[in-house]
């Protein structure tokens, strides 16, 4: 090794100790502190601030680990603690990040696109505090920043390929986990969480931790892109098969939803990942998956083309009329605030207002509840305005020619894995943007986590590790 390679490891371990004694030592002080005002919880402070200390030290990734499986719930209540389980392990991932930061080994993103997605964030934080349903606007305006925090996080933290690689199994291996619940309630027909008591065809609609059966299986479907693609790029044979395992496991659970979109956008996803992946195995793949479907058409697939035969007549589908009902109150939003529409999250609770007279088809007769817009433009139009849309929209779009352009770039210097990972972020984006037109998705955690995805991707560009060899690199995870 160099001499002046030595002494900078050697520096840089001194670093870290003298940053892991200060470290311990603020936490002990802190824990300390706890014990004087509440000695009972003396051993619980005392862990805790141990653990974020530790947390300090490992850096984002763990604390992603730890934060992402909360992301399947709506919140964990803890027993005489203010604080539910998703809020702590959110503020441990922001600790984390945090100190990755401060060290160097976190780099902010600084593209056109992070600036573009900065401006559609403050515009509906400002659009928040104008809301229509006050309360309703601050109680979103949480989430919103806590989504765009998650995004410029994930895009500061992914210096290189290595570190896809994990934040993908991260995913894949607790959306497996959520699929084995969703398995479980249908095999016993016992809804475990949410008590939802939905079925279809005499059978219960599962929905693991979700509110319902259409975020679950959104839910699910937004880790198969990146399941592929560690199928493609996994270094192992056993671990390639493995991912492919868990992802084709992944699909059936979804597709057990009934959901129509879920059946839709599940054909739409397996198409692209024939055509763009670069694998040898991608058509043989989507040979597989028609076979199995073949296979199983007596019963699966004939009630998929049941629950999708459903859609024949407004009268009886009320999700239908619902849909095209919330349609004609996003024009009549439209036509009455273009400009800034009825702030975030006021739809549910002023719809009402907003319902053209004899143009509902069974919405009319619901005004005393909250009715969600369901779709992701109207949402756009009738809570962000002409304003909010159009830098939604923009953003969109722009973003998908981006991942567009970068993998073709791939493409010509024939770097399989890279193109393979922009086909991963090129197909989530598509489905995010098809699933825009039938599902409420602009602030769904798997979306944000897309965002930071192909930002951290267009930072690092087509070249596969760009900070190996620099000093600031994120260390193997």
């Amino acid at each position: 090794m160099p001499e002046s390679s030595a002494k900078n490891s050697g520096r840089i371990f001194w670093q870290r100790l003298e940053i892991a004694a200060a470290a311990i030592f603020l936490f002990w002080l802190l824990a300390y502190g706890v014990s004087l005002i509440h000695a009972k919880y003396f051993q619980l402070g005392f862990l805790g601030f141990s653990f974020v200390g530790m947390l300090t030290l490992v850096g984002p990734f763990i604390g992603f680990l730890l934060y992402f499986p909360t992301t399947f719930f709506l919140g964990i209540p803890l027993p005489g603690i203010p604080l539910s389980l998703n809020q702590i392990m959110g503020i441990l991932f922001v600790i984390s990040w945090t100190s990755w930061l401060a060290r160097g080994k976190a780099v902010l993103e600084k593209s056109r696109h992070t600036f573009f997605l900065s401006i559609l964030v403050i515009y509906f934080v400002i659009n928040c505090f104008f809301a229509e349903d006050l309360d309703s606007g601050l109680y979103h305006l949480r989430y919103l920043l806590i989504d765009f925090f998650l995004a410029v996080a994930i895009a500061s933290m992914l210096r290189k390929q290595s570190n896809f690689h994990f934040l993908f199994w991260i995913i894949l291996i607790f959306t497996l986990g959520s699929a084995l619940l969703g398995a479980f309630e249908l095999v016993t027909g016992i809804d475990v969480f949410t008590k939802s008591g939905t079925k279809w065809m005499g059978r219960l609609r599962i929905n693991g931790a979700a509110p319902n059966a259409i975020v679950y299986a959104h839910q699910l479907t937004f880790s198969l892109p990146l399941g592929y693609y560690l199928f493609c790029e996994a270094k192992s044979f056993s671990t390639r098969f493995f991912a492919l395992a868990i992802s084709i496991f992944i699909t059936l659970i979804a597709l057990f939803t009934f959901n129509r979109q879920t059946i839709i956008i599940v054909l739409i996803l397996y198409f692209l990942i024939a055509l763009i992946y670069k694998n040898r195995y991608s058509k043989i793949l989507l040979g597989m998956i028609i076979s199995i479907l073949l296979i199983s058409s007596p019963i699966v697939v004939h009630q998929m083309w049941s629950r999708l035969r459903t859609i024949g007549s407004i009268k009886r589908d009320r999700s239908l009329a619902f849909r095209l009902d919330g349609i004609q109150v996003g024009l009549e939003v439209l036509r009455r605030k273009p400009l800034m529409g009825i702030g975030l999250g006021s739809y549910p609770t002023t719809w009402h207002k907003y319902l053209p007279p004899g143009k509902g088809r069974q919405i009319q007769y619901f005004k005393g509840e909250k009715i969600y817009p369901d779709l992701c433009y109207n949402q756009l139009i009738s809570e962000g305005g002409i304003i909010g849309f159009s830098l939604a929209i923009l953003f969109f779009f722009s973003l998908l020619i981006r991942v567009w352009r970068m993998r073709q770039e791939a493409l010509q210097g024939k770097q399989r894995e890279i193109i393979n990972l922009y086909s991963a972020l090129l197909t989530s984006l598509i489905i995010f943007l098809f699933s825009c037109a039938i599902q409420d998705t602009f602030l769904y955690v798997s979306t944000w986590v897309m965002f930071g995805l192909i930002l951290a991707k267009q930072q690092t560009g087509v070249r596969p590790d760009l900070d190996d060899k620099t000093e600031s690199a994120v260390t193997n995870p």
